[in-house]
């Protein structure tokens, strides 16, 4: 009877946790969410902080507003159907905070992540070396020793796999 008296209050300190977080969180941001919950993790055998902002540029704020609070850097992920189209973005989080498991997400269209969270360029692609390496094409010419590689213009890997599917096509 002591071990499941055990399991039992380590269980309830630790939803007691989870709930304590969440109320705090509730309390500070300013964007409220539709559900703020301490919801039990069977694959952690514990409780954890769920806040469940809803839909739309508003909701994705209040995700933003609570990475903000925890000090954490929100993700944006693409949300496709079963036939493998993209519908939506998810603006998320997932951390720990004073020991507790913490998520927040919000369900936005593109334009409102893309306002939220801008996809993110690849600022190394002039720098790759995928992109700057090349062959040298030599001229012809009777004399070896006359050989010019001519001028070479890099072009990125992007455009070149772009270039790519669409001769498939």
């Amino acid at each position: 009877m002591t071990t499941k008296t055990t399991q039992q209050d380590a269980a309830r300190a630790s939803y007691l946790r989870a709930r304590t977080l969440v109320d705090r969180l509730v309390d500070q941001v300013p964007t409220l969410p539709n559900a703020a919950e301490a919801h039990r993790s069977f694959a952690l055998d514990s409780y954890e902080a769920r806040l469940h902002f809803g839909v739309g540029l508003d909701a994705g704020r209040g995700v933003l507003e609570t990475a903000t609070l925890v000090d954490t850097e929100p993700v944006r992920e693409a949300k496709h159907n079963g036939k493998g189209a993209l519908i939506a973005y998810w603006i998320g989080l997932r951390t720990v905070v004073d020991g507790v498991p913490l998520s927040a997400w919000a369900l936005t269209n593109e334009a409102d992540a893309d306002t939220l969270l801008p996809p993110a360029e690849d600022t190394n692609a002039a720098e790759s070396p995928e992109t700057t390496a090349t062959q040298p094409i030599p001229t012809v010419s009777a004399d070896p020793a006359a050989v010019v590689a001519p001028a070479i213009t890099p072009v990125p890997l992007a455009a070149m796999t772009t270039a790519a599917s669409e001769t498939r096509a």
